[in-house]
C-alpha cells in the first residue's frame, strides 16, 4: 500500500506531461499547414529545420474559436490531417476531448523553437 502512495506522484506528473500527438519525432523537412475546414483557405505554413520552426507564407489569420485542420506532412510519408481551432497566435489540438496546444507541444515534446505566435 505505502509503494502505491509513494508511486501517485510519479503517475500525476507521467499524466500531465504532453502526447507526442505529432508522432515520435518531427526531422528536418517536415511541414506544417494550417487550413480551413473545406481546405480551400491556407492560413499558413510552416516547415522544421533544425530545431526551428520557420514559416513558409505570410500568415491569414484565422478567427479565434475557428475550426482549422492541421496539414501534417512528414518526409516521405502522406499528409495526415489533424482536427484543431485556433487561439489568437495558436492552435488548439483536439484529442480525447482535450484541447492542446501546437506551440507548448512542439516546444515541450519536440524541442523546437517556434515563433512566439504562428500569426500577429
Amino acid at each position: 500500500m505505502r509503494r502505491l502512495l509513494l508511486a501517485l506522484p510519479l503517475l500525476g506528473l507521467a499524466l500531465g506531461a504532453l502526447p507526442p500527438l505529432l508522432g515520435p519525432s518531427l526531422p528536418p523537412g517536415t511541414e506544417l499547414r494550417l487550413l480551413s475546414p473545406d481546405l480551400r483557405t491556407l492560413h499558413g505554413a510552416w516547415r522544421v529545420e533544425g530545431k526551428r520552426l520557420l514559416p513558409l507564407s505570410q500568415p491569414l489569420a484565422p478567427r479565434a474559436g475557428q475550426e482549422v485542420q492541421l496539414l501534417l506532412a512528414l518526409p516521405g510519408e502522406r499528409p495526415r490531417p489533424l482536427p484543431a481551432v485556433a487561439d489568437r497566435g495558436d492552435v488548439l489540438l483536439l484529442h480525447q476531448g482535450e484541447r492542446i496546444s501546437l506551440l507548448r507541444l512542439l516546444r515541450e515534446v519536440y524541442g523546437l523553437t517556434p515563433p512566439e505566435r504562428l500569426w500577429p
